[in-house]
């Protein structure tokens, strides 16, 4: 068998140039490989060689035969530079060259290799490693920071702290900040004199880089001579320190929502609520059935609210609406099962008032307590209304709390009864919780209604009860106990009361989160928070509304499920955390729905989160209270502009100051303490445990704040939780927000933990996806370098990533089980958490 013979070089040289003569319009190196059954590789560089020795030309359209005397070519060391880091890497090179012209973009790899760039420098050319190097070293002007993907960097801020990170090291590193799956890394190419002629990349697939990075950086400093020619910028000096680094530009609501929102006049309505709370609160409850009318709204100095008044939140809820919203849908419940039932005014009001008639067979009188342990959904929702209406006291535990801690609330709270249910959803998972009640009880001889999943018993015994009318009860008799979240110590049982807390929440509703006749309410909040129990139940049945229960958490089985149930369901309004919206943007990918505005409650707003919320979903409207408080104190009302990074301002009938330690004003701009002179109607009537916030008349709310110049608060984190860098005083929530503008962070926790010269900052990271253990140190470094922008003059934070951060079930970050974790302490009281966690690797 004749064995096919390879080409010489000669041959291959000859036959080239007899193809290239053939062909005087320029032909290109893959039709010279082609030609010869070469690699583009091996075409290249024999193209080169004819190119060197003059039998050929290079020009914008290819290569063509040369002049019949060889010229010598002029030396070009830095394509021969390219060249060198192909043939050393084998991956994806680029060269940018800086030219009289402009701007010139070459490059060399295989076929099939990522080659995002095309021919020309790209408009978003700050993405990349390349455009980072002619930032840093260059005279160039900052382009538009337009983002390219999720993990571009556009706060100039942050931008120029990875270019003195640039400067410093001489390396430029891009993490899928250009395109997804690619990342890269670029050094400069300096003359003897140090002036910047061009710089030299490589891309390489994401998944790869973290193997590939050692091998790259070294080959990138080799090649492009980095040492004799460097001469590093001395850093800029430390900015001096400020009190709010996030850049505030007010942002104006929509017009639409604007003209369309409920309250039209803010400042109005300010005004007459403080001069004149009588008329003001007084008209607003008169909406309201009452049995008895009050002799006065409000006594200042005992803090009660419609003294001498008579009513009841349930027949509020219920009754007051019948006939005319009887067939109105009033509640969607959606279990973890994924069944959806649709209750209307008229149903609830049935089963409720049959429900009482059965609590009350069991014992239960106006004025007991009563524990509950159910999971979100109809069945929660009917026991709570039930209870209301014969004038016991509710006292809802979330499910989750283990035997010992559901124990203790039971002994604490002196429950007569607890109405139970033996399992309830978490991600699609039945979870057993009849063996805990069984273990809380033991010795106890508390009696137990169950609610068994499953089956319509619970319901089917509901209604076997005779049906009773609801119970005239004092405005400031007793409606629930609620337990706070815990996330700065062991909980305090708040109790609210049924006439000023309903005025309270259902002005909210309407004024604040201006709901309007025949919408969809829906808080992502579990039932048994104050968020659930003011937003999820009661002030949407106020007001007549609808709202929707959902049992199992938001994002499940997916983020596609949450925004197509909020589509399906038509929700127009959506009360959530920052917690969901930051869980949501990690995500990414968002899906048309009918929301018209979302509320965030629970903690601090970034400013990140608010723009993603405002770009991905819709109006964002920042709110600040407590369990105490029952209702919003601080917000945005819809007609006044937005300040990301600001709550808002002091509600109709709230006064809110700042001030220091004495209690003493402190001016605009200056961090102290959150204090209330007045609250709202919706505030508690009594505190089970811990010490009354109301001291020397005032509210101390226990977190850190700063007013600006127009009355505009921002939270800063909680007082207690403040870190003390040499002279810097930083809240908890301003380092967190400094970290999330960083687009590889998805979540952050900020913590104050001893050093050697005092106080340090760790920061606690959830990447917006996953980071290999080799690109760790890198991005930490950055992180750091970003923080320090923001932050000022103080020393570097620590980092340490996780796959998660502790939170309690309202969703508040447990930082001091962080914090007692990483330094060996007692966490304390950890019974409100859900989710436990261990801290991160540090980088």
């Amino acid at each position: 068998m004749a064995h096919k013979r390879s080409l010489s070089t000669v041959q291959a040289a000859l036959r080239t140039l007899a193809y290239l003569a053939e062909h005087p319009e320029g032909v290109e190196v893959k039709e010279v490989a082609r030609l010869l059954g070469k690699s583009l590789s091996t075409a290249y560089a024999l193209l080169n060689s004819l190119v060197e020795e003059g039998f050929a030309v290079k020009g914008g359209r290819g290569y063509r035969l040369g002049s019949a005397k060889p010229v010598p070519p002029e030396p070009a060391p830095l394509e021969e530079a390219l060249e060198e880091l192909y043939l050393r890497t084998r991956e994806r090179c680029y060269l940018v060259l800086l030219t009289p012209e402009g701007v010139r973009l070459k490059t060399r790899g295989r076929q099939g290799q990522p080659h995002p760039l095309g021919e020309t420098f790209p408009p978003e050319w700050h993405a990349l490693a390349l455009g980072k190097v002619l930032l840093a070293f260059g005279a160039f002007p900052l382009p538009p920071l337009t983002p390219k993907t999720p993990y571009t960097l556009t706060d100039p801020l942050a931008l120029e702290e990875e270019l003195k990170r640039v400067r410093a090291s001489g390396l430029a590193v891009e993490m899928e900040e250009y395109a997804l799956g690619i990342s890269g890394l670029a050094v400069p190419l300096l003359d003897a004199e140090g002036r910047l002629l061009g710089a030299l990349g490589v891309k390489v697939p994401a998944r790869r880089f973290p193997f590939a990075f050692g091998r790259l950086a070294r080959a990138l400093s080799e090649i492009a001579q980095i040492p004799p020619h460097l001469k590093a910028e001395d850093p800029p000096p430390p900015p001096p320190p400020s009190e709010a680094r996030v850049e505030v530009r007010p942002v104006l609501p929509p017009k639409t929502l604007a003209q369309k929102a409920n309250l039209q006049d803010y400042q109005e309505a300010y005004a007459a609520s403080l001069k004149d709370p009588e008329a003001f609160w007084g008209g607003f409850a008169r909406e309201f059935l009452w049995e008895k009318p009050w002799r006065a709204v409000a006594d200042p100095e005992g803090r009660r609210w419609f003294l001498g008044g008579t009513t009841n939140a349930a027949l509020n809820a219920l009754d007051r609406h019948l006939p005319e919203k009887a067939q109105q849908v009033a509640l969607l419940a959606l279990d973890g099962e994924g069944h959806l039932e649709k209750w209307t005014y008229k149903e609830l009001w049935e089963a409720s008032r049959r429900l009482a008639g059965l609590l009350k067979g069991l014992g239960v009188q106006k004025g007991d307590r009563v524990a509950l342990y159910l999971p979100t959904g109809a069945e929660a929702a009917l026991a709570l209304l039930a209870l209301a209406r014969l004038g016991a006291v509710h006292v809802a535990l979330p499910v989750g709390l283990g035997p010992e801690a559901l124990r203790e609330r039971l002994i604490q709270t002196g429950a007569k009864l607890l109405i139970a249910a033996d399992g309830h959803y978490r991600r699609g998972r039945l979870i057993p919780l009849r063996p805990v009640v069984e273990a809380a009880l033991k010795g106890l001889g508390i009696p137990v209604l169950w609610h068994t999943r499953g089956t319509t018993e619970f319901l089917e015994r509901a209604l076997e009860g005779k049906a009773l009318e609801a119970e005239p009860l004092p405005a400031h008799h007793p409606l629930f106990l609620l337990h706070t979240s815990g996330s700065t110590g062991r909980p305090k049982g708040v109790v609210h009361g049924h006439g000023g807390y309903m005025v309270g929440v259902a002005w909210a509703l309407r004024y604040l989160f201006d709901l309007k006749p025949g919408e969809v309410f829906h808080t992502t909040a579990d039932l048994f928070w104050v968020v659930g129990h003011s937003f999820g139940l009661y002030a949407p049945l106020f007001l007549g509304g609808t709202s929707l229960l959902v049992e199992d958490t938001p994002d499940h089985p997916s983020p596609a499920a949450f925004y197509e149930r909020l589509a399906r369901l038509g929700v127009d309004v959506l009360l959530t955390s920052p917690t969901v919206l930051r869980a949501l943007r990690r995500h990414g990918e968002t899906r048309p729905t009918a929301l018209r505005l979302v509320g965030s409650v629970g903690e601090a707003l970034a400013p990140e989160v608010w723009r993603w919320a405002r770009e991905r979903l819709a109006w964002p409207l920042d709110n600040w209270w407590q369990t105490e408080l029952g209702a919003p104190a601080l917000a945005t009302p819809l007609t006044l502009p937005a300040k990301p990074g600001f709550v808002g301002v002091p509600l109709p009938g709230v006064e809110a100051r700042v001030v220091d330690p004495r209690g003493q004003i402190l001016p605009p701009g200056e961090k102290g303490h959150l204090v209330l002179v007045r609250a709202g109607p919706a505030q508690m009537v009594d505190l089970l445990g811990g010490k009354d916030p109301w001291q020397g008349g005032l509210y101390w709310t226990g977190d850190l704040a700063v007013m600006d110049e127009e009355g505009y608060f921002r939270i800063l984190g909680r007082t207690d939780e403040v870190i003390k860098v040499g002279e810097a005083r930083l809240g908890t929530a301003e380092v967190e927000a400094a970290a999330l503008t960083h687009p590889q962070v998805a979540e952050a926790a900020a913590i104050g933990i001893p050093g050697e010269e005092g106080e340090e900052i760790a920061v606690f990271v959830v990447p917006r996806k996953e980071v290999p253990e080799e690109l760790k140190p890198l991005l930490a470094e950055k992180l750091k370098g970003h923080l320090l922008r923001y932050l000022g003059p103080v020393r570097p934070p620590k980092i340490f990533f996780a796959e998660s951060l502790p939170r309690t079930r309202s969703g508040k970050i447990l930082r001091r089980l962080l914090k007692a974790r990483l330094l060996g302490l007692d966490p304390g009281d950890t019974s409100g958490m859900e989710v436990e966690d261990v801290p991160g690797e540090t980088a």
